[in-house]
């Protein structure tokens, strides 16, 4: 662990030494006086662009800080429990079925000539979905 603060406290002087180099060039193009020409204008809008993503990249070497809670947690932490996330995705299949079933329906009644999308299993299909209906309803009032 020793190593991974070592590597942490370089960065952020690495950071900090980056951040003042591109404040300087910063401050000397915003001090140039204004292009009279058009090529003087392309090489400060070029130079402008190259300071605008260094101080994008720049800024992404930040370290983050971490908090107390954030040190503890590993990755079996996870705010929904297997029966929630077991819903969520049946749901999820639900819905991706109805919209390819529907993508289905507008292409035979375009006369396009597609098969059926098959899937493996059907995870959607075993709780009986009653967003279905509802979006059935709807289908059939803007046909």
């Amino acid at each position: 662990m020793a190593g991974k603060a070592d590597e942490t406290g370089w960065l952020a002087a690495v950071f900090d030494r980056l951040k003042v180099l591109t404040d300087e060039a910063i401050a000397v193009v915003a001090a140039a006086p204004p292009p009279t020409d058009v090529a003087e204008a392309e090489k400060r809008a070029r130079a402008v662009g190259v300071l605008a993503r260094t101080a994008k990249a720049v800024a992404a070497l930040k370290p983050a800080r971490k908090t107390p809670d954030e040190d503890e947690m590993s990755e079996d932490d996870r705010d929904v429990s297997d029966a929630e996330l077991a819903g969520l995705q049946a749901e999820f299949f639900a819905r991706v079925d109805h919209l390819v079933a529907a993508f289905e329906r507008k292409s035979l009644a375009a006369g396009l000539d597609r098969e059926p999308a098959a899937r493996g299993e059907d995870p959607g299909a075993a709780g009986g979905d009653p967003g279905d209906a509802e979006a059935e309803r709807r289908t059939d009032l803007a046909a």
